[in-house]
Parts: C-alpha cells; sequence; structure tokens
C-alpha cells in the first residue's frame, strides 16, 4: 500500500539581493571613484596605452590605500 504523500511546511526565508554592488556603502562608491580617477591619470600618463588597465588599477589601489607591498606579509603567519 502506498504511503500518503507528506507536504512539509514552507518557511517564507528573506534571501539577500544577489548582485553585491547594489549593497554597496556611499563610502566604497566614493573610494572606487577614487581609484578609478587615479588609474585614468595613470593610463594618461603611460601614453594613453591600451593593455595595462589591470596594472593601472592595482597601482592606483596602493597609492589611494597606501599600501606597501614590500610591508605586506609573506605569510598568515606573521600577521
Amino acid at each position: 500500500m502506498k504511503q500518503p504523500f507528506l507536504q512539509k511546511k514552507r518557511h517564507n526565508v528573506e534571501v539577500p539581493d544577489a548582485n553585491p554592488s547594489s549593497q554597496k556603502t556611499p563610502e566604497v562608491e566614493d573610494l572606487q571613484a577614487c581609484i578609478a580617477h587615479r588609474a585614468y591619470e595613470l593610463y594618461e600618463q603611460e601614453g594613453c596605452c591600451h593593455g595595462h588597465d589591470l596594472d593601472h588599477w592595482l597601482q592606483a589601489e596602493r597609492e589611494v590605500l597606501r599600501v606597501d607591498p614590500e610591508k605586506q606579509p609573506e605569510s598568515p603567519h606573521e600577521m
């Protein structure tokens, strides 16, 4: 004899927005705008050569965030 189908109770669960950019704070947007502006300045300083966008962005991040790559710990154990 077949067992009767049991219905599970459904619960309404709030799911966060899958698009993280919609949750950015104004401070993050300002920071990204500063980095983008500095990256564009670097692009112009190097003669508007295409293909170095990531290099320019990373350099701009270091400058805006004042990150010195030589002072970064080499491994998580050094933190």
